[in-house]
């Protein structure tokens, strides 16, 4: 018998894995990476020897020039706080004062933060001595439109990166399972971006009208002829970034390899260098997968979880079993996701997006699919209405649930587990 540790919320469950049925376990780990040891020498290199760009020095020389820095949100931890204490200890030391700095957090569509919240993502020191704005995609008075996309996409984003004279973003490389992959352009729209710009450029998921459903080019780990990923750019281009920072991180949120330069070209070394390292292929599909979301953040609430069950997805047979642990403490994470959610037709629910996208819409829909062509448990603490409507079955006690699925399998039936299943994807 096997004793799997799977991550849950800031803690662990300890799942017995049962000898029975000659079934057969696979556990699947992230790659054993190193992080980074001295996070400021690793990142001072890295602004000195850019990819695609001018030095770190050589684009901030003018020492009146008002510097704005985007970085992720609560849901993406990082290390923001060590990145930025190398970032402002060097513009200082290039004359730009602490009073000349912002920072964004590009939450998107995301809940707002806490102070405490923004304390803990940018450190006490920045936090009491920088300004930091909160971006919110429905506050008018934040936005500033910038232009329109050659797919019709309106560019609104937040003032503050609009009309600063030099803009930074700081971003992490992971998969996403319709843009391809997240950070880089991606802090723009849809990080600092309005709330109706977010939409327009999540819309392109989807064929445009005559035709229906969903574009197969727009998934994960594809960027070249991606219409939700080429938006993207335009809109970054746009917004005139100046530089760019792109981490890629552990599941311990432990930086691991840092890409500096242009938004573009240093982005796409780091997504070249994660699909190396975080994609494992299978000979044949599963018949059950057990997975973590990975713990905090990325089990805050189930719009965060759902890329977990997309990695799932990929390893389990038609009508085979999923067993998802995701704490899922702040719950979905979405009120529109909810309403999208109580609909329960999938044909519907994808006509309804074809004339009004709706973001969370789409994932509800996402999300709904699943539901429909997999057997999904779900241990969380979320309500278990909540978890009946998204046609899931909620658990009350983990071990008894795998315990019960794996009698039930199938005499040599396969089993993945993966503990941490929003770092990792599996394919076939």
């Amino acid at each position: 018998m096997q004793i799997i540790k799977m991550p849950f919320g800031k803690s662990y469950k300890s799942l017995q894995l049962p000898d029975s049925n000659g079934i057969t376990y696979s556990v699947l780990r992230a790659a054993k990476s190193k992080p980074i040891n001295n996070i400021s020498n690793a990142l001072n290199t890295a602004l000195d020897k850019p990819i695609g760009s001018k030095p770190f020095d050589r684009i901030f020389t003018k020492p009146n020039d008002r510097v704005t820095i985007v970085i992720p949100d609560k849901t993406r931890r990082c290390q923001s706080d060590r990145v930025l204490d190398v970032l402002v200890k060097r513009l200082q030391k290039l004359g730009i004062k602490p009073d000349a700095i912002t920072i964004i957090l590009a939450r998107g569509i995301h809940p707002a933060h806490t102070p405490a919240e923004i304390k803990r993502i940018v450190g006490n020191s920045i936090f009491s001595s920088i300004r930091i704005i909160d971006h919110d995609a429905h506050d008018c008075s934040q936005l500033i439109h910038i232009g329109t996309t050659s797919r019709g996409t309106e560019v609104e984003i937040n003032r503050y990166a609009a009309e600063t004279d030099k803009l930074i973003t700081v971003g992490v490389v992971q998969y996403h399972y319709y843009a391809g992959f997240s950070g880089g352009r991606k802090l723009i729209v849809p990080g600092i971006a309005s709330s109706d710009t977010i939409t327009q450029n999540h819309s392109l998921v989807l064929h445009r009208p005559p035709r229906q459903g969903k574009n197969p080019d727009a998934c994960l780990g594809k960027l070249d002829g991606n219409p939700v990923n080429e938006d993207m750019i335009e809109s970054a281009k746009m917004a005139d970034v100046d530089f760019s920072i792109n981490l890629v991180v552990n599941h311990h949120e432990e930086i691991i390899r840092i890409f500096c330069g242009d938004i573009i070209k240093a982005h796409r070394a780091g997504c070249d260098f994660l699909d190396h390292s975080g994609k494992v292929r299978l000979r044949k599909p599963v018949d059950c997968v057990i997975a973590s979301a990975g713990g905090h953040p990325t089990d805050i609430n189930f719009i965060q979880t759902h890329k977990t069950l997309e990695h799932s997805s990929r390893a389990l047979k038609q009508n085979g079993t999923m067993i998802i642990l995701s704490e899922c403490p702040e719950g979905i994470g979405s009120d529109v996701f909810m309403e999208w959610s109580r609909d329960g037709n999938p044909e519907r629910m994808m006509k309804r997006l074809q004339t009004g996208f709706a973001v969370s819409g789409h994932t509800a829909l996402c999300s709904l699919i699943k539901a429909k062509r997999f057997d999904i448990y779900f241990y969380s603490r979320l309500k278990p209405d909540i978890v009946k409507m998204m046609q899931f079955r909620p658990v009350k006690d983990i071990q008894s649930l795998v315990n019960t699925v794996m009698a039930r399998l199938p005499r040599g039936g396969r089993v993945l587990v993966l503990p941490e299943g929003y770092s990792l994807v599996p394919y076939i």
